[in-house]
């Protein structure tokens, strides 16, 4: 006996069609949302957290203890501080700030390695061709401080003012000297320019360094130095070394008694020495950006400035394009005045 053949009415055949067809809807639904979720999900860590749980190593190019490397450990202990980021601070020193230099500018551009640059970073790429690009190796990140500079004699001596120096000078060729880092350093320019503009006989004497060639004026074996305050400031305190004159254009605040060279008649050089950071060429922009901010809040807390201040450096916060157009600037000043008074390295 053959069983009857049930067959669908055509209401539940279009029923299941309907079902059947929703579930298919729901699925292809679910999938774009969870692929949609994939991205976001994937592209959430990159872009929120960025450099967080990564170490940043912030490369000085000068020997421990010196001025930019006290600026690099008060913005790192900062930001550590501040937001948990893990920083360290690496010392790099030789070949007038070129190894440091030219590492990060080799290193990988993911925000992890930056480097912190004084003057020098512009006047070692223009004397050592072929070590790095100033203004394509590298990503700016930040100005932060400077120090300016300090034309200074020993307490003991008889030169009390700029016009007492020259006028020795030009009396006694050859008799007036003032030693400074160099050669091939920004104090080096601005002595060269006033000997330049005052038409007078300086005799130029290198050190290796700030210290000795404070060391050598308070033992009167030469008769000036010309250095950064911040190296100066402890002896000028003391009142072992008088300031006589301050290569820039207006008066600092950390010596506002002592003129400057251009109220003086004579170049307008702001022989400052200025701190910046600076991260490898490629850097994503918004790795930049959070670097940027990083610094940006550290420089703004008074803590930080009181103890910058203390060593004889002023905040002067600017980033991005400013920073970059202030380094292709220096970068043309540098390059003219290294042509000019034919300083090698």
């Amino acid at each position: 006996m053959k069983r009857p053949v049930l067959r669908a009415s055509p209401a539940r055949i279009n029923l299941q069609a309907k079902t059947m067809g929703d579930q298919m809807l729901r699925r292809k639904v679910m999938a774009v949302c969870l692929v949609a979720l994939g991205f976001v999900l994937g592209g959430v860590p990159t872009f929120a957290q960025g450099l967080a749980g990564k170490t940043i190593k912030i490369v000085v190019p000068y020997p421990a203890g010196g001025t930019g490397d006290v600026v690099a450990r008060v913005l790192g202990q900062a930001v550590t501080q501040k937001t948990g980021q893990a920083i360290i601070v690496e010392d790099r020193p030789g070949a007038s700030s070129i190894v440091g230099t030219e590492y990060v500018s080799r290193a990988n551009a993911d925000g992890t390695t930056v480097l912190l640059v004084e003057n020098p970073f512009i006047l070692s790429g223009i004397l050592f061709p072929g070590h790095y690009d100033v203004l394509s190796n590298f990503e700016p990140i930040c100005y932060v401080a400077a120090t300016p500079a300090v034309l200074a004699v020993s307490s003991k001596s008889d030169i009390q003012s700029l016009a007492d120096f020259l006028k020795l000078a030009g009396t006694k060729p050859g008799a007036a000297s003032y030693g400074s880092t160099g050669p091939a350093s920004i104090v080096h320019i601005a002595g060269e320019l006033l000997k330049r503009d005052a038409k007078v006989d300086l005799t130029y004497v290198p050190y290796p360094g700030s210290p000795p060639a404070m060391n050598a004026t308070l033992a009167g074996t030469i008769t000036a130095v010309m250095a950064n305050y911040s190296d100066l400031k402890g002896q000028i305190d003391s009142g072992a070394l008088r300031p006589i004159a301050v290569p820039a254009k207006k008066r600092t605040s950390a010596l506002p008694n002592v003129p400057t060279f251009a109220e003086s008649g004579y170049s307008d050089l702001d022989a400052a020495v200025w701190f910046g950071f600076v991260a490898p060429a490629k850097t994503p922009a918004d790795t930049v950006t959070q670097l940027t901010q990083y610094i940006s809040d550290a420089v703004q807390s008074s803590e930080v400035v009181e103890r910058l201040k203390s060593q004889g450096m002023f905040i002067n916060l600017f980033c991005g394009a400013d920073f970059r157009n202030f380094l292709a600037e220096q970068h043309k000043t540098y390059t003219e005045f290294t042509r000019e008074f034919a300083i090698k390295p």
